[in-house]
């Protein structure tokens, strides 16, 4: 099909990245018109599961990772046919903003391993989320370990057997502006059902460079949501007028 060149199509911009609580399945997105402005977790359906993690650097990246087998026969020099037998899918940025908060979610803690003391304010989206609506007034079992210590993060050993901590994803950026109609603006959202943090996460204290928390995670299929063909699916990509 013929077409012309669309310059509005080219994507510029930052996304923000957002976290759900631990255990909970968040796939609802509310894609209906909305007045506030771009990047605001208020527009989506169950915001008060949604948490972004403040600053990011070098951007977030979906990667998606195809494995195929090959069919060789005798009467053709290339192969007769590929199949899929393994699929990946990852998505990576690097936290900026060098909070315990952060760190808990980029290397996976249970909830126990995070304490607060009387006087700090927990975040919301560190409850396990049962009901999948975490509010302000949830609070982080523990007493801090000495006076005065807002904060503490356990390092914990793990066990053998040990279950990683599943979140949902979500990052929020530019989409397309040839969508966009009148003064509308346009947004693409990625959602990742659940997330993994595999990958070594590594924080330097340097004098002439900012602590950064890297964040590669691991997409898995979900168990709750499935595509036409009725394959469980790792998220959807929603691009939105606002």
């Amino acid at each position: 099909m013929a077409r012309d060149f669309q310059a509005k199509n080219i994507i510029v911009g930052a996304a923000t990245f957002y976290v759900g609580p631990s255990g909970v399945e968040l796939t609802k997105v509310n894609v209906s018109a909305s007045s506030d402005t771009a990047q605001d977790p208020t527009k989506m359906a169950d915001s008060a599961s949604w948490n972004h993690l403040g600053y990011t650097q070098n951007g977030v990246t979906m990667n998606i990772e195809p494995t195929y087998g090959e069919v060789m026969v005798d009467q053709l020099l290339d192969v007769a046919r590929l199949f899929k037998s393994a699929q990946r899918v990852t998505v990576a940025t690097s936290l900026t903003e060098a909070t315990l908060e952060n760190l808990y979610v980029a290397i996976g803690s249970k909830k126990e391993d995070f304490k607060a003391s009387a006087t700090a304010a927990a975040s919301a989206w560190l409850s396990d989320g049962g009901s999948g609506t975490p509010t302000t007034s949830n609070t982080i079992s523990g007493a801090a370990s000495a006076a005065g210590v807002v904060t503490e993060l356990l390092l914990n050993g793990g066990a053998l057997g040990y279950t990683p901590i599943e979140r949902s994803v979500c990052f929020v950026g530019p989409g397309p502006a040839n969508l966009a109609t009148g003064a509308g603006k346009v947004e693409r959202i990625y959602i990742g059902y659940r997330a993994v943090s595999m990958d070594a996460v590594g924080q330097a204290v340097q004098r002439d460079n900012a602590t950064l928390f890297p964040v590669n995670m691991r997409l898995l299929p979900s168990e709750t949501q499935s595509a036409a063909d009725g394959n469980a699916t790792y998220g959807k990509i929603v691009d939105r007028v606002y």
